[in-house]
């Protein structure tokens, strides 16, 4: 693994550059060298340097100096002191801090240059091999988040292919069963109203076979598109089966629902339905019911006495 270390000794001294040239010819890793700290920064901008090992005390940019430099410029650098000159008490506050990983007396021993250098490059792979996992880890992370996010939009899809009708995407028939219950409970455990339209599309099938299947689906899209214009954000709309739909007011009196029953029945008479160059008018029949007006004993005969208020062309029934 040391055969992609590299190393680089910085020293206006080149007979202790060839020194320690001589000394490390045969470890594996590539030593480099510069003879002063704007040489040094000159190397460290074409390859990188895993190591450098500078002598404190030159001219123009000092040893320290440098460190610092290579701190900021590259902080993975394992930075190393060299010098014959500087007391270890000058020194002791930059190692503390992380400015010098290792101090070296100069002249230093082969035995000893070579383990400092050893310890710098172990502790140089040690924490590469931790930011790599790091970093692993964080895009493992980032991909499991992705993956969690994609999972519950699936989720949300489904859930929401559960409860709509794929056509008019209104509720379906499924949800209007879960949705009639809550509702009509809670209503008449509260005292409140629970009203329903039934509503019906008039002469849909011969319309359809008229205009073409595509524009049947199209009146049907329409029209679903309208009723959630017109119901509130409260109202219930769902999509009851075939060309019937039924709209649920909770809190509401049978009054309110004839209100808007009347809206529907308006804009359907006066908005003709429009697709590729075909056109119909198509009307409604509507049925109305309530739970305190007509006091159904379940969920179901609220329903059914909207179905059986359902009569006539473009007109509501009650």
């Amino acid at each position: 693994m040391n055969d992609n270390v590299h190393i680089l000794f910085v020293d206006d001294d080149p007979d202790t550059l060839s020194a320690i040239g001589r000394l490390l010819r045969k470890e594996s890793y590539a030593v480099h060298f510069a003879g002063n700290g704007a040489d040094a920064l000159a190397v460290m901008a074409k390859m990188p340097i895993h190591v450098i090992v500078t002598d404190m005390r030159m001219p123009g940019m000092d040893g320290l100096s440098l460190l610092r430099q290579v701190k900021k410029r590259y902080p993975d650098t394992v930075r190393v002191a060299l010098s014959a000159y500087v007391q270890i008490g000058q020194l002791l506050p930059c190692i503390n801090t992380g400015e010098i990983f290792r101090y070296i007396t100069k002249p230093a021993k082969l035995e000893d240059l070579k383990q400092a250098l050893s310890d710098a490059i172990e502790y140089f792979l040690v924490r590469k091999d931790r930011i790599d996992l790091v970093r692993e880890l964080q895009e493992q992370n980032e991909k499991l988040g992705l993956a969690l996010e994609k999972q519950k939009e699936v989720e949300r899809q489904l859930q929401r292919l559960a409860v709509m009708d794929d056509v008019t995407e209104l509720y379906n028939r499924r949800f209007l069963t879960y949705s009639l219950e809550h509702q009509f409970e809670q209503c008449r455990r509260n005292g409140h109203d629970l009203s329903c339209l039934m509503i019906e599309l008039d002469h849909f099938k011969q319309i359809s076979d008229a205009h073409g299947y595509d524009f049947g689906e199209f009146v049907l899209r329409e029209f679903s598109a309208r009723l959630k214009k017109l119901i509130s954000s409260t109202d219930l709309g769902f999509r009851f089966g075939g060309e019937r739909f039924l709209v649920l007011l909770p809190n509401s009196e049978l009054e309110k629902a004839l209100v808007l029953g009347n809206s529907i029945l308006e804009f359907c008479r006066s908005t003709p339905f429009i697709h590729e160059g075909r056109s119909a008018a198509v009307t409604v029949s509507i049925g109305a019911a309530s739970l305190k007006r007509h006091q159904p004993q379940t969920p179901d005969k609220l329903i059914l006495l909207a179905d059986k208020m359902l009569a006539g062309v473009d007109r509501i029934v009650f």
